[in-house]
Parts: structure tokens; sequence; C-alpha cells
């Protein structure tokens, strides 16, 4: 087996894919660009509000119970990125719709035994990840 280690990989053409090219000529190309998490957040609001790790994350905002705003380090090109969050120990964590090129709102939702949503609420940890073009 053979070993390749390099710093950078530059593509031949303007799209930004490389070739993979993986044991018995199975060909997959990659979109460097679009293929990416651009920016991730793990993040918890229940006992402290603690950022626990995250990727081209500047800050995050309490904004009080469940509720959390991140600010994106390295600009999206538009507002149209996908966002996805999830929420451990309350239920539900959503996008609550106020996004930007630079910022993403999280909000936790509390859930009862019978699944009907209850107010905000603080949960021990939360995720969200964005895909889309970076400006």
């Amino acid at each position: 087996m053979s070993t390749l280690r390099t710093n950078a990989l530059e593509g031949v053409d303007a799209k930004n894919s490389i070739t993979i090219v993986a044991g018995a000529g199975n060909v997959t190309t990659t979109n460097v660009q679009q293929g990416l998490c651009m920016a991730w957040c793990h993040y918890a609001t229940a006992s402290s509000f603690t950022n626990k790790d995250n990727f081209n994350i500047t800050s995050l905002t309490d904004n009080g119970a469940g509720d959390c705003t991140l600010t994106i380090t390295n600009a999206f090109s538009n507002s149209d990125y996908a966002d996805t969050c999830s929420s451990n120990g309350v239920g539900t964590a959503i996008d609550n719709g106020t996004k930007s090129t630079t910022l993403c709102r999280i909000q936790s939702f509390s859930n009862d035994s019978s699944g009907s949503s209850l107010p905000l609420g603080d949960a021990s940890r939360t995720s969200m990840h964005c895909m889309g073009d970076l400006a």
C-alpha cells in the first residue's frame, strides 16, 4: 500500500473537483468546495453555557433558555445554505429562521411524554452543521 502525503491538492480545472479512484477502478468525483461541512458547532446550554467544540464559528450568544445565536467566521455566499441541528435532553432543535450569511439562530424545545411541544428549554448537548458555498 502506498501513502501520499501532501499539504495541498489542486484541481486542473476551475470546477474545484478532484477525482478519486478507489480500488478496482471505482471512480468518485468530489467537489471540494460544496462537498464539505463549512461550519459546525457542539455546545451546551444546560447548567452553564459552554461552547464544547466548533469549526468556522467565531462566537455564540446566549439569548435565553434554549436560544442561541452562532456567529460564523467565514461568511456564506448567501443565506440559503443548508443547516441541520439536534438537541439532547429537551426534544427538538430548529433553525428559527433568523439567519444571515454570518449568523444562525438555533432554538431547542422541550417535549412532554406525549410529544407535545413545550416552551424553549436548555439542553446538555446541541449540535449544528451548515453546508453551502462560502463567499
